[in-house]
């Protein structure tokens, strides 16, 4: 005879949450980068939402596409273009240094990454530029967070914050709640629920103004940073259990991160899984197969997205705790499969979970 399955009884398993909440830009011009970082929270049901150790975020760096993604911009190299076109120059050798490392980092040799930017930093040393050093930090910071070092990743940002303190930059300005948010997400990550929570708050606060100030069509920068900030903070809600705020955070963030990049992202898709998240520990459970079902629906339309899988075995966990059974085993079948043809690990092992969850209900 089957029995119904409830929240209780799932009550040790979380939903799986590929969280790629993007890591804001870097804060020196010359570059930004774009990554994905989790978070985590304990919630009352099998539905698996990120954690915040370095196990997790190790985890989830391998079930990404790809490592970090610079994108150049122009104003440090230009200030050194300014002094010489000549290739054989420090200033370009040193501009030829920065650009070798974020392509170490691009293809994920970490160690040879940071051997060149601290030879790139003695030469900045030795040029006494203010701006070159001041980056190079920025990209050291990057790096220790890519890497999983959370405390030097911390501790670097601080030097580079009060470096621009020094340069004249206020705390309100871009590149200073950058690495604010920045700063808050690492205290998180850490464990360091209530300063993350300071962090977050304030640097919202601050975004918020801004924007007020900016209007719609001026912000785009900062709605996509408040954005990133929104769901790092709605990810802390949810390790604090408090799914109602969590819910409302997340769906800011999906909104401002898909008026910026579109509908069909990982990192969109990612937001709506962990949406279904907080809306299942709330016991919305039509809300909750209403954003995994669009999650699913948007997936089928990136190729070989490996998460797909993922967004299906949550789906049948969804059924499972509301003891519909026979849906919970077709989604879960097929996650199991997909899993193992796609070889995510993550898929296999929540979905067998769920298989073995059903088999026990039906004895």
């Amino acid at each position: 005879m089957f029995r119904s399955a409830t929240a209780s009884s799932l009550a040790s398993r979380f939903f799986i949450s590929i969280n790629h909440p993007r890591i804001a830009p870097l804060t020196i011009p010359l570059a930004s980068f774009t990554n994905h970082a989790p978070i985590p929270a304990n919630g009352t049901n099998h539905l698996h939402q990120n954690g915040s150790s370095k196990d997790d975020y190790n985890r989830r760096k391998q079930r990404t596409a790809g490592p970090l993604h610079f994108i150049a911009a122009s104003s440090f190299l230009s200030w050194f273009s300014k002094k010489s076109d000549d290739e054989n120059t420090p200033e370009s050798q040193l501009i030829t240094i920065i650009k070798r490392s974020i392509l170490s980092i691009q293809k994920e040799e970490y160690q040879k990454a940071e051997q060149m930017l601290h030879l790139a930093l003695k030469m900045a040393q030795d040029l006494q530029s203010k701006d070159g050093i001041t980056y190079i930090y920025d990209i050291m910071a990057n790096l220790a967070m890519e890497v999983g070092d959370f405390a030097k990743a911390e501790k670097l940002f601080v030097n580079v914050m009060q470096r621009l303190f020094s340069d004249g930059f206020l705390e309100d300005h871009i590149k200073m709640l950058h690495i604010s948010s920045k700063v808050a997400h690492l205290a998180q990550l850490q464990g360091h629920l209530d300063k993350a929570a300071q962090g977050f708050e304030w640097t919202l606060a601050k975004l918020e103004e801004k924007l007020k100030q900016l209007g719609d069509d001026n912000g785009k920068e900062i709605r996509e940073l408040w954005g990133i900030t929104k769901n790092w903070y709605a990810q802390l809600l949810m390790e604090s259990k408090r799914f109602a705020e969590a819910k409302q955070a997340f769906l800011q963030a999906y909104e401002a991160y898909t008026e910026i990049h579109g509908m069909l992202t990982e990192e969109g898709l990612t937001i709506l899984n962990n949406l279904s998240v907080a809306c299942s520990n709330l016991e919305d459970y039509a809300s909750a197969e209403r954003f995994l079902k669009e999650a699913i629906a948007l997936a089928a339309q990136i190729p070989d997205l490996s998460e797909a899988g993922v967004y299906k075995a949550n789906l049948g966990l969804l059924y499972l705790q509301q003891g519909l059974l026979r849906q919970a085993s077709e989604f879960c079948t097929f996650a199991w499969r997909y899993g193992k043809q796609h070889k995510h690990e993550e898929t296999v092992q929540q979905a067998s979970y769920c298989l073995e969850q059903i088999k026990a209900m039906e004895k």
